[in-house]
């Protein structure tokens, strides 16, 4: 069954499955923007639903919706990547049309910060200086590739390593200070 609503943000078209299987069956033959998934499904259930549901077609947005007793297994959802949860008590065209806000402005913000991140990668990749950074525990969370090619370490093996372990064998091998900021 499908229907289709038009809101002040613009026209949407839903497309309703009843079964998990049904459901991922249409996903991998469509373009999709989001799914609104009920964890209450004939063939499956709970957490196993979304879990399911986003190892068959990973990346696109996914709303959970359950009842109010399992509201739980939706903030469990949201550590598993869910953009957000309704439930069945409280969904409304309001409440509805919000969530489907929220996650177009989470989707838009995302894809801002994907591309920023993208710029600088490039840029720090494309400077003739070694660039480390660390989290606050002074593990390395990132190295250009001059970095790399100076420490020994791939940007991957170095990644959650002790700064002073990445740049120990780097200063053995070159013999001279190295400047840490």
């Amino acid at each position: 069954m499908a229907t289709n609503s038009t809101n002040i943000d613009g026209p949407f078209k839903g497309e309703f499955a009843k079964t998990l299987a049904e459901g991922t069956e249409r996903l991998r033959h469509k373009g999709i923007w989001a799914i609104f998934v009920n964890l209450s499904l004939p063939d499956s259930r709970g957490l196993a639903t979304f879990d399911k549901l986003s190892a068959a077609i990973p990346g696109v947005p996914t709303l959970v919706i359950c009842g109010a007793e399992d509201e739980d297994i939706a903030l469990e959802a949201l550590r598993h990547g869910a953009k957000d949860y309704l439930l069945e008590g409280h969904l409304d065209s309001y409440s509805f049309d919000r969530a489907i806000r929220n996650m177009v402005e989470r989707q838009t913000v995302e894809e801002a910060l994907f591309t920023e991140k993208e710029h600088a990668r490039v840029t720090l990749n494309s400077i003739g200086d070694a660039v480390l950074s660390t989290d606050i525990e002074g593990k390395v969370t990132y190295l250009n590739v001059v970095a790399e090619r100076m420490t020994g370490w791939t940007r991957g093996e170095a990644s959650g390593k002790p700064l002073e372990e990445v740049l120990k064998s780097s200063m053995a091998a070159h013999d001279k200070p190295v400047q840490i900021l």
